[in-house]
């Protein structure tokens, strides 16, 4: 089971303020990625990955897959 960006994020000990201001975001906009990562562009995916030390893949593929 791949883990939510919330999680990701708590994981790695960053508020969503932190995360927003890094990636040169309003707040709002990245709570709402949280919600719907589907939603974030390419570019800012790729330095939401790096930030965060993950794969793409666990930003824009489904949180619970089901095979």
């Amino acid at each position: 089971m791949k883990l939510t960006l919330d999680a990701w994020r708590r994981a790695r000990g960053l508020s969503q303020s932190e995360v927003a201001e890094k990636l040169g975001v309003h707040v709002n906009t990245y709570m709402k990625w949280e919600k719907n990562p589907g939603e974030i562009r390419y570019d800012k995916a790729i330095a939401l990955a790096d930030l965060l030390n993950i794969r793409l893949d666990d930003i824009i593929l489904p949180s619970d897959t089901t095979e």
